[in-house]
Formats: C-alpha cells, sequence, structure tokens
C-alpha cells in the first residue's frame, strides 16, 4: 500500500456483498465493537474462565507411564498384562555398588553386614516393593549328603573374612550371578529391587496413601525412586559407592523433568518473546496484551485436560512454549495494524473495527489452520499424542478467541488524541520505519523481476529435498533424551558397561499343559533361544531363565564339577530336582516360572542403546525362530522392552499419517478461503518446501527421526501456513484494489511484511527456548523447527509472490 494512503478504500471488495470472506469480516468488525464498548463484560468472562480452568488444572496429575502411551485393548499391551498375570511386574530398581575404599571391597565383612541392613530397610519403608536381592541375600547352592542345601550368607552371617571370601568365590564361580548381581571381576554388586508395580498400572494402584491422591511424591514411581534415595544417602553408608538406574529411577527423572520443564521454559519463553514483543512494538500494550492473551489459553488449556480427566506426560511440555510462540502472532498482526488505523484516524474504537476488520478473517483461517495441524495428532493410537494434539488445539482455538476480546480490551488503554490527519513520517514509523520498508521494497522488486527463476529455484529445492528424505531413518534412544547433564543417564552408561543391560525384553514360552515346562524337550527350546541370545553382545548383557536354575542344581548334586552345568535329560529327573530345591527352602526359581508349569519366562537384558539396535536384535531372533522354530511351546516376545520399541512403531505410524492429514485439512481450507482450487494449492507450495527442506537436510546430513522429531512436519506445516495465510488474503484483497500484480504486491508486502518478520522473529526465539530442556530431544526439536519457521519466513517473502505473478490464479489484471 502506497505510504500516504491510509485508510485504505473498501473498493470492490465491500461493494460485492457475495464475498463471503468479506461478510466475515465484517462482523468480525461487529465483534470487536461490542468487545470495545463492554470491556467489564468481557473481563468478567475472563475471571470466569481463569476461575473454571484452575479448578480443572488441580485435577491433573504427570503421568509418563506406558499407561499414558498404550490404548487399554492395544492386543500388544494386552499380551503384556497377561504376563504379568504370571510374573508381576518387570521393573526394578538396579543399584550398582562399590566400596573402593575397603580392604575386600564389597567383600568386607563390616560392607556386606550394612548392605544386609539397607535391604531390611528397603522392604520396609520403600512403597511398593515385592523383593530385594543382593549377594547378601541371594540363594547359593552346596552339595550335601542326603540332596542340596539352599542358603543365604545373611541368614548364618560368616564371623570370619575367610568364611565370606569363600562365599565370594562360589557365586563368582555360578553363571547364575555374574553380570547380574556381581561383575564377573568382583569389584561391583547390585541391589535388584523389583517393584510390585508397573508404569502399565491405572492409576489408583500407584498410590501411597489414597486420601492424598494424585500428588507426584505418592505416586509409583516417584515415591518408591525418592525412598530408594533417601536410604541410599544416609550417612552409615558414605563409603560405600551407589549407581541407581533402571525402571524406577529412569521413569522418576522423566516425571520430574516433566513437570518442572513446563513451566520453566515457560517462564523464559515469556522473558525472550515479551522482550522482542517491546522491542518491535514499543508500548506497553504490545508487551501485556499477546502475554496476556498466551498466558489465560495456557490456563484454558490445562483447565481442559483436568476437566476431560486426562494426564499430562512428556508431551505437554511442548504445549506451554508452543503455544506462547503461535498465540502471539495473531496478537502481533492485530496490534501492527491497530497502530496504523490509530496513526490515521486518532479514534481507537474505530480502530478496532477497521483492524478486525481487515486481519480478523485471515486470523481465524490462521487459528483453524493451525489447529487442523494439531488435531491432526488425534487420529494417533497412542493417547500422550493423541491427547496432546487436541488439547493443543484447544490452545489455539482459546489464543484466537482472547485476541478478539481481552486484546481488544487492551486497546482501549491509553490517552484520547484529536484525529488529525496522519504524516508520512507517523505511517512509516508504524509501519516499522524507513531502513525497514525500503528493505521489503527490494525483496518485492526482486521477487517482481525474477518470479520465473524463483519458481525453478522451488523446483530444484522440492527435489533435492525429495532425495534427501529417501535417506532419512527413524531411530530414537531413550536414554540419550536426557541431556549429559542429567546425572541419570551418565549412571545408566556406566551400568552398562560394567553390569547386565538396564533394559529388559522377556519371551513368554507357552506350553498349554500343565507341567510341559519340566520337559527337557522344552527347556532345550529354551536354551537354545537363550543362547542364540547371547551370540548379540553387542546389545544382549545377560539372559536368565528357569534353565539356568535347573543347570545349577544338576552341577550341584554332582559336587559342583562344570561338566554337569547342563540340562538333565530326564523330565522325572528335572521334576524331582525341582522338588528337592523347593524342599529345601529354594524360592527364587519360582519366578521363571507359572505355578502349574505351563509357562516360563526367558529374559533378554539389554543395553539401553538405539531402538534400531534393538530392533536389529528383535529382527534376528525371530528370523532364527522362524529357521528353527519351537516344536514343543509357543514363544511371545513382551515386556517393557518390547511395548518401547513397539511404542518407536506406533509413533512412527501416527506422525506420518498426522502430516498427511493436516496437509490435506489445511489444503481445503486454503480453497475454501480463496475460493480456487488451483490458488488454495498454490498457497501449499512455499508451506510445503520448508518443511521438505528440513527433512531433506536432516536426511542428507544423517539426523534420524525420533518420536519427537517427527513432530516437526505436521507442527511446521500448521504454523508455516500463517503468515501465508496474511500474505495471501492482503495480496487478495490489494488486488481487487488495484488491479495490478505488481503494485498489489508492493502494498501487501508494505503493510503486513513487518508482521510476517515480527511473527516470524519470535516463532524462532520461542522455539529456541527449547535449547535450555534438560531433554536433548526437546532441543533438537526447537532448533528444527527454527530452521524451519526461517525458511517458511524466506518462502512467503519469495516463492510465494513468485508463484502468484507466474501463475496468475487471480484472475486477469485490470
Amino acid at each position: 500500500m502506497r505510504e500516504g494512503s491510509w485508510p485504505p478504500s473498501r473498493g470492490d471488495s465491500v461493494r460485492s456483498g457475495e464475498d463471503y470472506v468479506e461478510a466475515l469480516s465484517e462482523r468480525f468488525a461487529r465483534v470487536g465493537l461490542w468487545a470495545f464498548d463492554h470491556r467489564w463484560w468481557v473481563l468478567a468472562g475472563c475471571a470466569a474462565l481463569i476461575a473454571a480452568s484452575l479448578a480443572g488444572a488441580v485435577r491433573v496429575r504427570v503421568d509418563n507411564s506406558f499407561h499414558a502411551y498404550f490404548e487399554l485393548d492395544d492386543p500388544f499391551y494386552e499380551s503384556y498384562v497377561d504376563f504379568r498375570r504370571d510374573f508381576g511386574s518387570d521393573e526394578v530398581s538396579y543399584i550398582v555398588y562399590e566400596a573402593p575404599q575397603a580392604p575386600y571391597g564389597i567383600w568386607t565383612l563390616d560392607v556386606m553386614r550394612r548392605i544386609a541392613a539397607l535391604e531390611d530397610r528397603i522392604v520396609e519403608e520403600v512403597p511398593f516393593v515385592k523383593e530385594v536381592t543382593s549377594p547378601a541375600s541371594v540363594e547359593l547352592l552346596d552339595p550335601v549328603p542326603d540332596g542340596i542345601r539352599v542358603y543365604r550368607v545373611r541368614d548364618d552371617f560368616p564371623t570370619e573374612q575367610a568364611e565370606l571370601l569363600e562365599f565370594r568365590d562360589k557365586l563368582l564361580a555360578k553363571p547364575l550371578y555374574r553380570n547380574g548381581l556381581v561383575s564377573p571381576d568382583g569389584r561391583y554388586g547390585a541391589l535388584i529391587v523389583e517393584m510390585e508395580r508397573s508404569g502399565a498400572d491405572p492409576p489408583e494402584l500407584l498410590r501411597v496413601d489414597p486420601e492424598r491422591g494424585n500428588a507426584m511424591d505418592n505416586l509409583y514411581p516417584q515415591a518408591s525412586y525418592k525412598a530408594l534415595e533417601r536410604l541410599l544417602a544416609q550417612s552409615g553408608l558414605s563409603d560405600i559407592v551407589f549407581y541407581h538406574t533402571g525402571d524406577v529411577p529412569l521413569g522418576a527423572v522423566v516425571n520430574e523433568i516433566t513437570a518442572n520443564e513446563a513451566s520453566r521454559l515457560a517462564l523464559i519463553c515469556f522473558a525472550v518473546v515479551g522482550l522482542l514483543l517491546a522491542v518491535f512494538l514499543r508500548r506497553p500494550v504490545g508487551v501485556l496484551g499477546p502475554l496476556s492473551v498466551v498466558l489465560l489459553a495456557i490456563v484454558v488449556t490445562l483447565g481442559a485436560v483436568g476437566w476431560i480427566g486426562w494426564s499430562i506426560d512428556q508431551m505437554f511440555d511442548l504445549m506451554p512454549v508452543l503455544l506462547i510462540a503461535v498465540g502471539v502472532a495473531d496478537s502481533v498482526h492485530v496490534i501492527s495494524e491497530f497502530r496504523l488505523y490509530h496513526t490515521a484516524t486518532g479514534s481507537r474504537r474505530q480502530a478496532v473495527r477497521e483492524t478486525l476488520r481487515l486481519v480478523g478473517t485471515p486470523c481465524l483461517l490462521t487459528s483453524l489452520t493451525t489447529a487442523a495441524g494439531f488435531a491432526s495428532m488425534s487420529a494417533a493410537p497412542i493417547p500422550a499424542i493423541s491427547h496432546f494434539g487436541v488439547y493443543s488445539a484447544v490452545g489455539v482455538l482459546a489464543a484466537f478467541v482472547l485476541t478478539l476480546t481481552l486484546l481488544v480490551v487492551w486497546l482501549t488503554v491509553g490517552r484520547k488524541r484529536k484525529r488529525r490527519e496522519a504524516s508520512e513520517a507517523a505511517l512509516l514509523r508504524a509501519r516499522g520505519g524507513r531502513a525497514f520498508q525500503a528493505m521489503l521494497a527490494a525483496i518485492t522488486t526482486f521477487s517482481v523481476r525474477h518470479h520465473r527463476a524463483l519458481v525453478a529455484a522451488t523446483i530444484l529445492v522440492f527435489a533435492a529435498s525429495a532425495v534427501g528424505m529417501t535417506q532419512l531413518s527413524v531411530e530414537s534412544n531413550f536414554l540419550n533424551e536426557f541431556g549429559k547433564s542429567v546425572p541419570v543417564r551418565n549412571t545408566t552408561v556406566f551400568v552398562d558397561g560394567i553390569m547386565g543391560g538396564t533394559l529388559s525384553f522377556s519371551y513368554l514360552i507357552e506350553t498349554g499343559k500343565p507341567g510341559a515346562i519340566k520337559d527337557p524337550a522344552v527347556l532345550r527350546e529354551i536354551e537354545r533361544l537363550q543362547v542364540e541370545a547371547e551370540r548379540h553382545g553387542d546389545v544382549v548383557r545377560k539372559t536368565n531363565s528357569i534353565v539356568d536354575f535347573i543347570k545349577d542344581i544338576n552341577q550341584t548334586f554332582h559336587d559342583g564339577d562344570p561338566a554337569y552345568h547342563v540340562l538333565p535329560d530326564s523330565r522325572d529327573l528335572v521334576a524331582q530336582y525341582l522338588l528337592l530345591y523347593e524342599m529345601s527352602g529354594g524360592e527364587d526359581a519360582e519366578e521363571w516360572v507359572s505355578t502349574d508349569y505351563s509357562r516360563a519366562r526367558l529374559e533378554i537384558r539389554c543395553r539401553l542403546t538405539s531402538s534400531k539396535l534393538l530392533e536389529s536384535l528383535i529382527e534376528r531372533l525371530n528370523d532364527y525362530l522362524a529357521r528353527q522354530p519351537m516344536l514343543h511351546a509357543r514363544p511371545a516376545l513382551t515386556g517393557m522392552g518390547a511395548l518401547w520399541l513397539k511404542l518407536q512403531e506406533y509413533i512412527v505410524d501416527s506422525q506420518i499419517r498426522g502430516f498427511l492429514l493436516a496437509f490435506v485439512a489445511i489444503a481445503i481450507m486454503m480453497c475454501i478461503l480463496l475460493r480456487s482450487v488451483k490458488t488454495g494449492l498454490l498457497s501449499m507450495v512455499p508451506n510445503l518446501a520448508p518443511v521438505f527442506l528440513t527433512l531433506g537436510g536432516m536426511g542428507l546430513t544423517g539426523v534420524p527421526l525420533d518420536y519427537v522429531r517427527l513432530l516437526v512436519a505436521p507442527v511446521a506445516i500448521g504454523l508455516a501456513v500463517d503468515d501465508t495465510i496474511h500474505h495471501m488474503t492482503r495480496f487478495r484483497h490489494e488486488f481487487r484494489e488495484t488491479g495490478s500484480y505488481e503494485e498489489a504486491l508492493r502494498r501487501s508486502m508494505a503493510d503486513v511484511g513487518r508482521a510476517l518478520f515480527i511473527t516470524s522473529t519470535v516463532l524462532v526465539a520461542g522455539f529456541l527456548v527449547f535449547a535450555f530442556s534438560v531433554m536433548d530431544n526437546l532441543g533438537t526439536l526447537g532448533v528444527l523447527l527454527s530452521t524451519t519457521i526461517i525458511m517458511a519466513l524466506v518462502a512467503d517473502y519469495l516463492i510465494m509472490p513468485a508463484l502468484v505473478l507466474t501463475f496468475r490464479p487471480f484472475g486477469p489484471e485490470t
């Protein structure tokens, strides 16, 4: 729009009452006037909304368990629940320890006594503990004249150091316990704290005190983790070094981060965005208005989660920052236009009316398209992602409604001024100043002169990106999601290097016949699968099954001769061994078989490594079973590790589906908005280009997609289209005014170009706040989204004008 031609005439666009966009714009103008004239009603409504939202927010709890990621009727999840009916929870706290200052290390009498006392306190004081096993309490078998003796050190504690060292030598000679309870060199021991509960259990079973409800420190695993940490930190154990990892601490730390990160990152984002608004808009209202809108939108979103009855999980950490960055965009467009109209007319009321008439409809469409981008995730089979899509869409729409109401109330604040003709200097300042307008004019001139070359360059970008996208891989590593400053990550890496792995898979061996597990033919099939798993030592650290116990019993019956560490040939002999073992007080073997001996469990403990390596392991084991199937039993993969891999599969499928749904939904909206399939599809090109370029760049540089990075496509396309809508609708509006594509582009860029720059800068800065997260995957997501938004701004400045100038979708010039 030419300087000095303010306010703009409505021209044919208003006289044409048939244009539903213009009719909608008039309605938004009336909404603005109503909010302006009834500001106290608006504030009262906001107060009521805050009260209702806070009432819902107090009902929210944090849940990062598998219950948040699987539907209860999911077949794979149901098989895990079935597995737990016989074998209970497979979640543990794995506490490795050493005593470097003691003369005999962990085998020093005093150290062993204190570890035994610590076991007792863990059982007594830590909620949800089923059993604790350590070198002090593990079963050891000795041959006696009438059979075998099952004993534990703690039951008859040695009085002499030499006796304990003899016990050490016997324990280290047992394959059953090496790399599990003790390191092969005997330097490290382990407390294996088995839990009664699992992250797959419903919330009502995870409470320590039912009356305290869902307070985080009242729930598993948080309550168990905190109690364990308190016991390990007691002064009487200061000379023993503990390395605490496993399912319980990993789950608890994720919950803590989820609870703290959302508010911490939101505060940083508020500060950064507030600073940028102060720099660009230079008015208190320009800072306080947008921030109050997004703050209330966040409260509304949290309240909606509570009233629906959902929990918040790690996905929720994304929502406040996303909503701040996205919610401010509409406010920036409104305030930018308001300043121009107010400068020209001197009337706040008239400025509000004309502002919402001009930008109300584009803001509605940007909110709908962004909400559609988020809502597309609701089709995911994973509750956490599905819920994230829904409540994020609710937050975006709440921000839009508040922009039309609460922000208008802010715009009523200020001194009244007499109406006067706006000077060129005043209008120029409202548009960002002479230097900024000169830059926009230069960009426009470049687009006009080189629009065909820009279209050709766009085609090349898509081609190169397509090549890169073919090289994309999907891979995640739960451990690497934590930043290196998070202690549990470093502890887990250390423990994985010296002991058994911290991630477990289980094969449920089903025979369908009571007592069939005692059949040597069945046991040998379990054994050969166990041997095959141990061949993959790059991932597998240890395996456990009933086979290990039977082989140990057989060896004990033959005076500890290693040659007899094999399975017996007779079913009757197996049955006799197990009966004698139970009569002698043996209990540990019960964990590996069902009570009727129709089912057994084979545990495979692995390093907590990348999903790609774990998937490769499972594929190789399944290929082995396909080539050499079990003839006497049916193996089924289950356990927490298997659930995690299945979750990755679901996430990949849901995000690809979500991107396609978002693209289709947004493309349809654009076609409806612009009343032209050609124009609508053309407008999608500058939105797809940055997404394709980001994904293609990831493929070419070897950056894999994980369940967080997969959010880039559906989120980015929902955001990138916002500026395109403002630019395209204004471009179309100015074309109707002038009948010239070139002049329409110059006017559109002069008016909305600054707002596009501000909103993009705010989005980039907002997303870069994720770099302050202690979760590395969130930091990476922030960089990827910021890069995509920068490229989207370039596309709106260059590619979109070039496409319009080349294909002329608005019709012939007049």
